[in-house]
């Protein structure tokens, strides 16, 4: 029998396997997938290069990574961001700029700056630890698009500001509550640090590609992969696990590190207590597709230009320079949101790359040497990314069960941290917990 077994080997079960064996447990980890990292993904090129096709950077603010990226030996280095970025309009003009904020006329200008100033006053009323208890009830009652709509006045504001929290949470304004939507800014720590490049998440890219983080921890544990879990059984003492191939482990406890929609697919023995039925049902995963373009070299360089880009029309919506520092080639990851993004989901693969690739060339007038789209809605054993959300009410109803250990079952995976929700720090903060956890009960 095992002390532990941790179902998920994505960052979180894979850095919780990793904390439980430095303390002396013997555990297990039980990956459904042909590999391990879950939403961290990294592929290479003919030529070698790594393309992270899931989680890629770190920022800053993100105590934990960094130095978990430290105590490994590994490495990171700064988005490039040197020129001027561009914002294209519905229209199809193109503005440069600099810094944060697109040059916008003053009226536009003056709504989206009180527009985010609301926002980050009304952040203050979430308390991260505990964002269950709804001490403002309308805005757990509603939409991010309804009361974008109730603030910007000037249509070019709002679809500034949903296309980059659309961005930023993965999913559309009109499914996420505004209170989860505040929770999430709000357990970055600020806005800022959370939709900022320089100074904020997607300050630094891990180096060689951030499925590395995975692939040295998974040295100091064990693990199998091909192994779907479909049936736990559970009762204070021991818990037991079945797998697809028909394999059964028993331990004394167990780590759940996947995402809660993904705990539906289990069969539980006793069930699972209606609430923690519910959660599963109510925090829907994120529908965002991921597109990396390489190119011969940074050529967005030669014109003055940052490879920093917001789209406010078409599928790909926002990009930036991920390029090598020495850049011996060039690479730009962007992100699909909106809803072409979505209707793109109901076509072939290769339909879809087609259309990628064909607004990167409308774009920079050359088409990518290669181009690689991942829809995370299409991976089986995750269902979306970069993760879970709150509709109306979810908060209110399931909340409080979110990070509840339900002994001797424990919970992990970044839609469980207090912290940096949906990022690898908040992967890596929910694994810690559960482990301290478990010394709690």
């Amino acid at each position: 029998m095992w002390d532990a077994l941790i179902v998920g080997g994505g960052i979180s079960g894979v850095y919780a396997a990793y904390l439980l064996r430095e303390k002396g447990y013997r555990v297990l980890v039980l990956e459904a997938q042909s590999r391990l990292g879950g939403r961290l993904y990294t592929v290479y090129t003919p030529e070698g290069w790594p393309v992270d096709l899931g989680g890629q950077w770190v920022g800053p603010q993100q105590t934990h990574l960094l130095r978990l990226i430290e105590k490994l030996g590994l490495g990171f280095y700064p988005t490039p961001m040197q020129g001027d970025h561009l914002l294209v309009l519905p229209e199809g003009g193109i503005q440069r700029y600099k810094g944060s904020i697109p040059k916008l006329p003053w009226l536009a200008l003056v709504d989206l700056g009180w527009g985010l100033h609301r926002f980050r006053a009304k952040m203050k009323a979430v308390h991260p630890q505990a964002p269950w208890h709804i001490t403002e009830p309308t805005w757990e009652a509603i939409t991010l698009a309804e009361w974008s709509r109730s603030q910007f006045r000037t249509i070019l504001a709002r679809e500034l500001f949903n296309t980059g929290m659309a961005t930023v949470l993965g999913c559309e304004p009109e499914e996420v509550s505004l209170w989860h939507a505040l929770f999430y800014a709000r357990s970055a720590g600020s806005l800022e640090a959370l939709i900022e490049t320089e100074g904020g998440a997607q300050a630094y890219k891990i180096t060689p590609g951030a499925s590395v983080l995975v692939e040295t921890l998974a040295q100091f544990v064990p693990y199998q992969i091909d192994q779907p879990v479909i049936q736990i059984t559970y009762c204070p003492d021991k818990v037991e696990v079945r797998t697809l191939r028909g394999d059964t482990f028993q331990a004394r406890w167990a780590i759940i590190a996947i995402p809660p929609a993904m705990t539906a697919r289990i069969h539980w023995s006793p069930p699972l207590p209606p609430l923690y039925q519910q959660l599963g049902q109510r925090m829907p995963m994120g529908a965002i597709t991921k597109v990396v373009a390489f190119y011969e070299r940074p050529f967005w360089r030669d014109k003055g230009y940052s490879g920093h880009v917001v789209k406010l029309a078409g599928a790909l919506r926002t990009l930036f320079d991920t390029s090598p520092p020495n850049a011996t080639y060039g690479q730009l990851t962007g992100f699909g949101v909106g809803a072409l993004a979505r209707a793109l989901l109901t076509v072939s693969p290769e339909a879809r790359t087609d259309h990628y690739q064909q607004e990167l060339t409308k774009l920079w007038g050359t088409p990518p040497q290669r181009l690689y789209v991942q829809a995370w809605s299409g991976e089986p054993f995750i269902g979306g990314g970069y993760g879970g959300y709150f509709p109306p009410g979810g908060w209110r109803f399931c909340g409080q069960v979110l990070r509840k250990p339900l002994p001797p079952l424990y919970w992990a995976g970044t839609e469980r941290s207090p912290a940096w929700m949906g990022y690898i720090e908040g992967a890596l903060i929910a694994a810690q917990n559960a482990v301290e956890n478990y010394t709690k009960y």
